[in-house]
């Protein structure tokens, strides 16, 4: 998928070395309700990544999001199919911290919301963060998702229990505003 300034595309094994240079950052999990993985943890999950690719049908989109000018890999992608019978998906994203404030969470959310309804026809999609993440709230509201509720108290990590604030968008809504969130 392309957007304006990002390739957004599937990881390849070559790609562990940016992706641990990105989470390095200890900022880059300060509203995660996990532990910092490890460089084995993520080349794993790199590993995993790809190995889902080959998956028929597939229901996990663990992306790479790449700028189009450079090819740098600043972040990352993620489209889960969480319900396929009743059309549910969820979207996520994560920038390495030299890339915040910069506007790209808000092109990555938007052709992740055009692939889910678009591609995939979903009919619900929804995101989650803890509440204390104002990045990632800001980044849901502008592309027109509806803050659903908060879930309490869910995870505990860290010596701490983690709420997470829903947000959501249903195909409709995503109808009359999606030309404008497209990137």
């Amino acid at each position: 998928m392309i957007t304006r300034r990002l390739v957004i595309r599937e990881y390849t094994t070559a790609d562990t070395p940016a992706v641990q240079e990105n989470v390095r950052d200890a900022s880059y999990w300060e509203h995660h309700a996990t532990e910092p993985p490890s460089a084995e943890q993520i080349s794993a999950l790199i590993l995993w990544a790809v190995q889902e690719q080959s998956i028929k049908p597939r229901i996990n989109y663990y992306l790479a999001s790449a700028r189009k000018d450079s090819g740098v890999i600043i972040g990352e992608a993620v489209l889960r199919i969480t319900d396929p019978v009743h059309r549910q998906g969820e979207i996520g994203f994560g920038i390495g911290r030299k890339y915040w404030k910069q506007g790209y969470a808000t092109e990555i959310g938007a052709c992740l919301l055009h692939a889910a309804f678009s591609h995939f026809k979903l009919h619900r999609v929804l995101g989650q963060c803890a509440p204390d993440n104002k990045a990632s709230i800001r980044v849901m509201q502008k592309l027109g998702m509806a803050r659903e509720g908060m879930m309490r108290d869910t995870t505990f990590a860290r010596g701490k229990w983690w709420s997470s604030v829903v947000y959501s968008i249903l195909e409709h809504e995503y109808a009359k505003i999606g030309k404008l969130t497209q990137t």
